[in-house]
């Protein structure tokens, strides 16, 4: 199989997802369909990263710069998701794409059982980064200061090599954080189902408190350290920003 940057599409697709701010992406194998996703082989992971200063002072609740912040991540994702869409069909493809969060999410009940397709599974079978303590999705370069949306395609593009472990490891700086004690410090693993990893309820409890705010938190993922001074070692082909300057460690 000849590597990704030497598929003539990639460097269009490149070219337009970087245009649109997209800092990181991948290809996973959607064959069979991954769980809630359209019948497409591919799914592409978007990725965009949170700007360091929206997550200042975020340690006891979110802040309203986090939520802006949240808002305008969302934004630039579908957007982006629906430039690469038209760019795929007008390639003669077939496209889909699943957008970063529900219109109405400040009123899902349950997200457990939203019945929308989870933009990390992509993200972990594209081998971009795994799943964190706290669930949180965590890039290997970017951390878990990310948000994530998805476009499923039949372009046969070559997925990457999916990461199906946790890399945390003993670290427990989101578990710790946390004021509801979410976190179950169990290590993530592909299957494993997410009450395992940490209470869902807890956390969704918590953001009631924050209505004005979406009820979004952001605490634990202030807390991660991983994309701000430690990057941990992946298998994506496209890490578009990859710090050449950070050690790599496993």
């Amino acid at each position: 199989m000849p590597g990704m940057r030497s598929f003539p599409e990639f460097t269009r697709i490149d070219l337009l997802l970087r245009k649109h701010g997209i800092a990181q992406w991948g290809v996973a194998d959607n064959d069979p369909p991954l769980h809630l996703s359209p019948r497409l082989p591919r799914a592409i992971a978007l990725l965009a990263g949170f700007q360091t200063k929206s997550l200042a002072d975020i340690e006891n609740g979110p802040t309203e710069a986090y939520f802006i912040e949240y808002k305008r991540l969302n934004a630039l994702l579908n957007k982006a998701a629906a430039a690469l869409v038209r760019h795929l069909e007008k390639s003669g493809h077939s496209a889909s794409l699943v957008e970063a969060t529900l219109e109405e999410y400040d009123q899902v009940e349950d997200w457990g059982n939203a019945g929308v397709f989870a933009h990390k599974t992509a993200a972990t079978q594209a081998g971009l980064g795994w799943i964190g303590k706290t669930a949180l999705f965590v890039s290997s370069v970017l951390g878990p200061r990310v948000r994530l949306a998805t476009v499923f395609t039949d372009l046969d593009l070559p997925p990457g090599t999916p990461i199906t472990n946790g890399r945390c490891g003993h670290c427990r700086l989101c578990i710790d954080a946390c004021p509801v004690g979410a976190g179950r410090d169990v290590q993530w693993k592909a299957g494993i189902e997410r009450d395992h990893i940490y209470d869902e309820k807890a956390c969704e409890h918590f953001g009631d408190n924050f209505p004005e705010l979406g009820g979004v938190c952001g605490i634990c993922i202030a807390a991660c350290r991983v994309g701000n001074g430690l990057r941990l070692s992946g298998n994506s082909k496209h890490l578009l920003s990859a710090d050449k300057n950070f050690p790599e460690r496993v």
